[in-house]
């Protein structure tokens, strides 16, 4: 196989993938049919059919990789080192993973096919809280192995946090037609994480944590 053929077969199957990303984040699962994806891509609709058997085959897909590009935003340089930069850095992660255009489709996408099928809610329930507490966990070890916080609050807190903007988020972006945000917005964020910090401060007041 050429190098020109090596370098296009994965880029076509992005482009087919990105492409069918909007077509449900707008018309749905039902709506999005293989021959609307087909007719805006430009090919014959047995074309898709090289890179997808079925229209479920290509949904999963969809949301396999929008998952996936969503726990790239973590920055692993950028982990907190104490326990009160904790707020600030879940909150600041959380908005750093909208700052990707195709986000708020794919959040669209997910929470409309997951009650469609079975396998997709299985994925994202998979992502969305078995990946994601996996995820807290590794973040916030350093702090439970030192006794400042049990497991239980370590991931209670993460999800407070991860919740009240990831629910802002959604009805700024997703619900309803995108809108650049005011400065209520500004002013919801720093709420949140002051609510955070402050949570932290009177959790360092009680001492060491038993273990759960």
């Amino acid at each position: 196989m050429s190098t020109t053929r090596a370098e296009s077969a994965p880029s076509r199957r992005q482009e087919i993938i990105a492409t069918a990303l909007e077509l449900l984040a707008e018309e749905g699962y039902a709506g999005a049919s293989l021959r609307k994806l087909a007719a805006r891509l430009g090919i014959a609709q047995p074309s898709l059919y090289h890179y997808f058997r079925t229209k479920e085959e290509l949904v999963e897909q969809v949301l396999a990789t929008y998952a996936g590009q969503m726990f790239f935003s973590l920055d692993p340089s950028r982990l907190p080192k104490r326990l009160e930069e904790v707020p600030r850095f879940i909150v600041g992660t959380a908005l750093r993973v909208y700052e990707r255009p195709s986000h708020a489709s794919f959040v669209r996408v997910a929470i409309s096919v997951s009650r469609t099928h079975e396998r997709f809610g299985t994925l994202m329930r998979r992502a969305f809280v078995d990946q994601a507490t996996w995820g807290i966990q590794q973040i916030m070890r350093p702090f439970v192995e030192a006794g400042e916080l049990s497991s239980g609050e370590a991931l209670d807190l993460v999800r407070l946090l991860l919740n009240a903007i990831g629910l802002r988020l959604i009805e700024d972006q997703v619900m309803f037609a995108a809108h650049e945000p005011g400065p209520d917005f500004d002013r919801f964020v720093e709420f949140v994480v002051q609510v955070g910090e402050t949570w932290v401060e009177a959790r360092r007041a009680r001492g060491p944590s038993p273990a759960d």
